[in-house]
This record gives C-alpha cells, sequence and structure tokens, in this order.
C-alpha cells in the first residue's frame, strides 16, 4: 500500500494534525489579544471558548465539511458581535474579527467546496458574502489611530480605505478558497470518472473473457459431437454388418474389422485435437487442421465402406469459402451423412451435390429410403448445431423429408472469391 492510499483512509488523523498545527500557530495569539482585554472575565470565557471550537471544526472539514463550515460561520458571527477590544495603551481599540484564528474560515470553506455537491457550495458561498458584507459593516466605523509624531495621532479616512479592503476581503477570504475548492471538486470527479470508466472497461473485458469462452466451449461441443456421432455411426454400421457376414463367412468380417478400428483411430485423434484446445498448459501447441471441402472424397469413402452408395456431385466454378465456411459445409455433409446411417440404415443411397453459384454454395445432401425409417425430429444437437453455425457465417439450412421417402438437407454458405473449377465424384 502507498502512502497516498494510507493516508487516504486515514483522512481523520490527517485532518486532526493539520487542525493542531492551524492552533499552535494562531490560537495562541488570538486567545492572548482577548483574554488581555478589558472585558468582562465571562465574555472573555466565551470568545476563547469560541475561538477553541473553530479551531476543532478545521478536524472534522473533509468528514462532516457542512457541519465544520456551520461550526465556524457561527464563530464568526460571534466574533463580529462583540465589542472592541481595549488592549490599553494608548492603542485604539482591536476588533475581536480581526485575530488570526479567523483562518479557519476560509479552510472550511474550501473544504465545502472541494467536497459538497455544487448546490451546497453555492449557498455556502452565498452564506460567505453576506457574512463577509457584515465583516465590513462592522469594520467600518472602526476608529484607527496612527501615531505621526511624539503625541500627536491623526484619524484615517475609512471612506478612502474600506472599499479596498472590502475588495481584499471578498477576494482574499471568500471567493480564493472557494475558487480552488471547486477546481478541487471538479478534478476528484475527473479521477473518479476515470476510475469508474476503468473498472468498467476491466468489467466489459472480462465479460468478453467469458462470452469467448462460452462460445469455444459451444465450438468444441459442435466439434465433438460432430466427430463422435458420425465415427460412432460409421463403428455401429460396420459392426452390425460384420457380425452378419461372420456367420456365413468369418474371413470377410476382417475387413469390416479394419474399418471400425480405422475410423475409430481417426475419431481418437480428432478427439485429441480437441482436447489440446482445451489444454492451455502449452501455448506453443498449434490447432490441428481443420476439414474443409478437400476432405469430402474420404469422408464420403468411410461412409462407402458402411454401405450406403453416396454420389459426390459438383457443379460449376468452385469459389473461394472462408476457413469456417469449409469447415461448416464439411460438418453439413457429415451431419446429414451421420443421421442416413441413423435412420436409413446401409442400403440407402445417398446423393451429395455442390452447387456453385454467383457468389455462394448451395450445398444438398439427400438420401432415398432405406431399410429403417426416414423419419428424423428436429430436437436433436446435430442439426440445431448445424443451422445455428451456418447462420453465424449469413447462411441458411433447411433440413425435412422429401415426396417419394427420403430426407434432405439443403444449406446455403456465402463465397468470398473464386478458387478452382467444379469436378464429380
Amino acid at each position: 500500500m502507498s502512502i497516498e492510499q494510507w493516508l487516504r483512509q486515514r483522512r481523520w488523523l490527517v485532518d486532526g494534525l493539520f487542525a493542531v498545527a492551524v492552533a499552535v500557530l494562531a490560537l495562541p495569539i488570538s486567545a492572548g489579544v482577548i483574554w488581555d482585554g478589558s472585558w468582562p472575565r465571562g465574555l472573555r470565557v466565551v470568545a476563547v471558548a469560541a475561538l477553541v471550537i473553530g479551531h476543532a471544526a478545521v478536524a472534522v472539514r473533509r468528514i462532516a465539511p457542512l457541519a465544520a463550515f456551520g461550526v465556524a460561520g457561527a464563530v464568526m458571527l460571534v466574533l463580529v458581535t462583540l465589542p472592541d477590544v481595549d488592549t490599553g495603551g494608548g492603542v485604539a481599540a482591536f476588533v475581536p474579527i480581526l485575530v488570526p484564528s479567523v483562518v479557519v474560515f476560509p479552510v472550511v470553506l474550501y473544504s465545502v467546496a472541494a467536497w459538497c455537491p455544487q448546490r451546497i457550495a453555492r449557498l455556502a458561498l452565498a452564506a460567505s458574502g453576506a457574512g463577509c458584507v457584515l465583516v465590513v459593516v462592522r469594520l467600518w466605523g472602526a476608529e484607527y489611530l496612527t501615531l505621526t509624531e511624539p503625541g500627536l495621532t491623526d484619524r484615517a479616512d475609512p471612506v478612502r480605505s474600506w472599499p479596498l479592503f472590502l475588495a481584499l476581503a471578498v477576494v482574499g477570504t471568500v471567493l480564493v478558497p472557494w475558487v480552488l475548492g471547486r477546481y478541487r471538486w471538479l478534478r476528484t470527479q475527473y479521477v473518479r470518472e476515470l476510475e469508474a470508466r476503468a473498472e468498467r472497461e476491466e468489467q466489459d473485458r472480462r465479460e468478453n473473457a467469458r462470452r469467448a469462452a462460452r462460445e469455444e466451449r459451444t465450438r468444441i461441443a459442435r466439434e465433438m459431437h460432430d466427430v463422435v456421432a458420425h465415427s460412432l455411426s460409421v463403428m455401429v454400421s460396420q459392426a452390425e454388418g460384420g457380425r452378419m457376414m461372420a456367420r456365413k463367412d468369418p474371413a470377410a468380417a476382417l475387413p469390416v474389422l479394419e474399418t471400425v478400428a480405422r475410423t475409430g483411430q481417426e475419431a481418437m485423434g480428432d478427439m485429441r485435437g480437441l482436447l489440446r484446445a482445451l489444454d492451455d498448459r502449452d501455448p506453443a501447441q498449434v490447432d490441428p487442421p481443420q476439414p474443409g471441402l478437400n476432405d469430402l472424397p474420404e469422408l464420403i469413402g468411410r461412409v462407402r465402406r458402411a454401405g450406403p452408395a453416396v454420389e459426390l456431385t459438383e457443379r460449376g466454378d468452385r469459389l473461394r469459402l472462408s476457413a469456417a465456411g469449409e469447415l461448416a459445409a464439411y460438418r453439413v455433409v457429415q451431419e446429414a451423412l451421420t443421421n442416413v446411417l441413423k435412420h436409413a440404415g446401409a442400403d440407402a443411397g445417398i446423393r451429395v451435390c455442390l452447387d456453385w453459384q454467383a457468389d455462394r454454395l448451395h450445398l444438398t445432401v439427400r438420401n432415398s429410403p432405406g431399410g429403417r425409417s426416414t423419419a428424423v425430429t428436429g430436437g436433436g444437437r446435430g442439426l440445431a448445431g448445424m443451422t445455428e453455425r451456418v447462420a453465424l457465417l449469413g447462411g441458411t439450412l433447411q433440413a425435412g423429408p422429401v415426396d417419394g421417402g427420403g430426407f434432405e438437407v439443403t444449406a446455403v454458405l456465402p463465397a468470398v472469391g473464386v478458387a478452382s473449377g467444379g469436378r464429380t465424384a
């Protein structure tokens, strides 16, 4: 903790020491002048007590600035109403409002202007201005004798001297501390606004980090669903076919087992890549390459080995998709093929068509009825995730049954440029 922070947390200590310092410098002189005067003893006690209370108000000038201002103002009012102090020795009477302890008033006025709202600060300025008028009126009739020669005196002309005192009193005692206090108030508000802005920016940064983490978790959940669901569907379909073939010819089950093993290994490799994305202990670890359109033949080959006949057709000049668009197109085909294996079976016919148009890709995956029911509910995570993925890229995805049986998935993805010519597989 810095010294400034330590002192800021202990304002009462700082203000108390400051009040003691002001009292040590001004109170002995002020109390001495009043106590040595010709007033009755009770009046002198009241006047000295008022001075002590005024100095005590400095100690709470920031804790309770308005109360301190009220106490100091009351003390000044008492000093204005008290009669002149006759010090004797042929010297003119001394006006109590001129004692050094009146310095506490501009101190608490500064505090009110610096720590109170604008309305209270303006009211304090107005009250201080009224007090200055009372002081000038009180001093206007005071008699000051100036010794010019031994034994001779000359009376000063108040008409020419007190206007200057009025200007100095208003500017020096009221306006200057009030303006300095308001400057401190504005500076404090500016610093608070900067701190609040920094806090808001920090909250926004944390919220953005949390949002990015949620989006990343959602993305990884989609990837895990796509990888696991597709691989398991292929493995289950192959295992079922291999079980039936093994009853007739055990040797025919070996290729099926190889396909199951290879599919499981590929799924495990994809899972490792996703898990590495979750592990931030090795920042040098790069993310594995994401699949795209060029990986569709391999994907379709795995599905063909599972039983369904899959046809891949590409029409038009291939356009360039973004990296996210390539991945989305691959996942749409993967999800559609996975659904065919789950709901239509290995004897369904599948057609995958990539239709490149002027600025977009029309992707269609359609299957014929198989040996199982082709009904697909819309509440699964796969199609819902694909719809959201495509929508984030500015595209659309539709899925539903078609006439004559079967199911069709259609996705439209925006393109960003020309890549290469089309092909048919």
